[in-house]
């Protein structure tokens, strides 16, 4: 029977490809199949976030019920797991290693160590060193389902039959949440937005030197609350609240922005993979770099491609 890794799944569905790209690609140097845990962590997290792996045309099995941690049995089960672990030579659990402030890199050292045959993968591994050399794969790994059904939205030949750039404006970053809505934090999320559109408007005047007749089209997860004076140029909101006809709204949202010919991103796993996945080979993508922001980083020092046009103050 071939050994298997099971990977933990959580967060959103930008994380989520994070997480799926990087395990299949370690099940891969490894040489084991990929299952996947789609239900313990969001069973602990319900109307917070919920698995979204299911719109991409993925490989990877679900994995069978005996491998998961669900209720508080499963979470005791763990818990107790994760406690033996720590004297077996031949580990059960893989975390994602971190630094003492909680900053993780990409490490590959699980090369090197001894597993037992059912190895848990667990942590966010947000980096694209983790995949790079399986590329290819993992573009036909995150090939949208419903592709078909999307191209008929309102915004897909706008899109395509223009030099669209793709923007994402992340709003109400440290408000938002449970017992968060807070004077402090509301003027925190304020500051955010302030010093991302800041950042916005310097990478667009770069690509509007660059390409002809840019269009800029911008995501949000707040947009009636943007002030679209504070920007610099003329903006296109892509509002997707009266889509009816789509069963989960953020693959179309992610879809259409994958379609962008052009990108300023911003830190959000989303906004990433939706500039990844797009196919336009003369891409231009502009990523910020962390002293832009007094009161959020990027907890991932290998986050960004290379490649990506880094823009300082």
């Amino acid at each position: 029977m071939k050994k298997k890794i099971i990977l933990r799944l959580s967060n959103e569905i930008g994380n989520q490809m994070f997480m799926y790209a990087s395990a299949l690609s370690i099940s891969k140097k490894m040489n084991r199949e990929l299952l996947l845990d789609n239900e313990t962590a969001f069973l602990l997290k319900k109307n917070i976030s919920k698995y979204g792996l299911n719109n991409f045309k993925i490989t990877a099995k679900i994995a069978d019920e005996n491998f998961k941690f669900k209720k508080l049995k499963g979470y005791i089960k763990r818990k107790f797991l994760h406690k033996i672990d720590l004297f077996k030579k031949d580990k059960t659990f893989y975390q994602e290693p971190k630094n003492k402030k909680k900053i993780t890199s990409f490490n590959n050292d699980f090369i090197n160590r001894n597993f037992s045959d059912v190895l848990y993968l667990e942590g966010h591994f947000e980096s694209e060193k983790y995949f790079f050399d399986y590329k290819n794969n993992i573009l036909n790994e995150f090939e949208f389902i419903d592709s078909e059904l999307f191209k008929k939205n309102y915004y897909y030949d706008k899109i395509l039959n223009t030099n669209a750039v793709g923007i994402c404006l992340r709003q109400n970053r440290f408000n938002e949440g449970k017992g968060r809505d807070n004077q402090n934090n509301r003027i925190k999320s304020q500051k955010y937005t302030n010093q991302q559109i800041e950042y916005i408007n310097k990478s667009a005047s770069i690509i509007k030197k660059k390409i002809k007749n840019p269009i800029f089209y911008i995501w949000s997860n707040d947009l009636e609350n943007i002030n679209f004076n504070n920007f610099e140029f003329h903006l296109e909101p892509v509002n997707l609240n009266s889509t009816t006809d789509v069963s989960d709204i953020r693959a179309l949202s992610l879809f259409l922005l994958s379609q962008c010919k052009h990108f300023i991103t911003i830190p959000s796993t989303f906004n990433w993979w939706g500039a990844w996945l797009s196919k336009n080979k003369n891409k231009i993508i502009t990523r910020p770099k962390n002293e832009f922001f007094s009161d959020f980083y990027v907890n991932n020092l290998d986050f960004w491609p290379k490649n990506w046009l880094s823009i300082g103050k």
